[in-house]
């Protein structure tokens, strides 16, 4: 039997593991996906006649360590190394679809705002690092919790058969709107509780990023930052950045979409054309033949967003639900993730608050 089974490996599930094993708990982790991070996710990318690559970050690009010291802190023990948004040059903004964009510079928007040399997913490899293979379980989805009075029985769908583990805590490390949506507990939580579960929105859940790849900055060497906002209804792209990684070795540009899910879900055909479209009148003829351009849309992903997740809030939500921050089950279920944090819920410092906030629970 697992003293503690943690469902979900992604950077609150991992940083949660790694301090766990320290304290020299029997410990398992349980991942639905085939790869590790959750909404942490970067690719590498080749770009230019060198061969050279470009690392992109499809989920979360920028931390604040100044203001955040869990992060931070996790960064410097697995020694990482930040670097500023690129932010030089000329910033652009468009009113409507009509009118010709406005230039401005823009020195605050990020201006304590750093990324991860290699992109975000080097928290979850240097976590990884400091973790047993043994302990890791991709590819299982869980089904079924039932509470068996001093342990709980956990049923996992492994995509060819059903497996059975019993855990005497378990720790649930993912969305709570996704696990309203998809757990069967057993006896059932209360209604007000899976209620307010249902009614987080799981951060991000609902949009989508585009990545555009060149062989190199040419909006750079004219005098632009890459930052460009077209806020108006029917912009593809609603906000873009300068992507480079540090010192500019590679060239790429991201954005996130201003088109709602649905939108995106009848234009899927036709999306990387209108992104394109979109950069080359705001660059100009220098845009039109990205290397490759890649669309991460997180509104499809099933381990990620539900269907009420389509519709993402229009403010940042208030998270930390004063439900969520209690043990349930009589101390055997918990729940974590940046969706529980009362400070950061959404960041990446919210994830390592929640991990925090159990952990010290869990050893009182």
């Amino acid at each position: 039997m697992l003293d503690i089974a943690i469902i979900g490996a992604g950077l609150s599930g991992l940083s949660l593991a790694d301090r766990l094993l320290e304290d020299n708990r029997h410990i398992a982790v349980f991942e639905a996906r085939n790869r590790y991070g959750g909404r942490i996710l970067s690719r590498s990318i080749e770009s230019g006649s060198t061969a050279s690559s470009v690392v992109v970050d499809l989920g979360p690009t920028w931390l604040w360590p100044d203001h955040q010291p869990r992060i931070a802190a996790l960064a410097e023990r697995l020694g990482l190394a930040f670097f500023r948004q690129w932010d030089s040059g000329h910033s652009l903004y468009q009113i409507d679809a009509h009118s010709e964009p406005t230039m401005f510079i823009d020195t605050e928007t990020h201006d304590s705002a750093r990324r991860i040399k290699g992109g975000c997913h080097q928290l979850i490899t240097g976590l990884l690092q400091r973790l047993p293979d043994s302990i890791l379980h991709p590819q299982h989805r869980l089904l079924h919790l039932a509470d068996r009075d001093t342990y709980i029985d956990l049923e996992f769908d492994t995509g060819n058969r059903h497996v059975s583990y019993r855990a005497k805590q378990v720790l649930l490390a993912m969305p709570p709107r996704l696990l309203a949506e998809s757990i069967l507990f057993e006896p059932a939580l209360a209604p007000k509780l899976i209620r307010a579960m249902q009614d987080i929105p799981t951060w991000m859940a609902g949009h989508a990023k585009a990545m555009l790849v060149y062989s190199e900055a040419f909006w750079r060497r004219n005098g632009y930052s890459g930052n460009a906002l077209q806020p108006y209804p029917g912009a593809v792209l609603a906000e873009i950045y300068d992507a480079c990684c540090n010192q500019g070795e590679s060239a790429a540009l991201f954005g996130f979409f201003g088109l709602p899910a649905f939108t995106r879900e009848h234009y899927r055909d036709n999306l990387e054309a209108l992104i394109v479209q979109q950069i080359t009148r705001l660059f100009g003829i220098a845009a039109a033949n990205p290397l490759h351009v890649l669309i991460q849309d997180w509104s499809l992903e099933p381990f990620t967003a539900t269907e009420q997740d389509r519709v993402p809030p229009t403010e940042h939500p208030r998270y930390g639900h004063p439900w969520l921050q209690l043990d349930h089950w009589q101390d055997k279920l918990y729940f974590c993730g940046t969706e529980t944090a009362q400070t950061s819920g959404g960041y990446l410092e919210g994830a390592l608050e929640a991990s925090d906030r159990v952990f010290t629970a869990l050893t009182l």
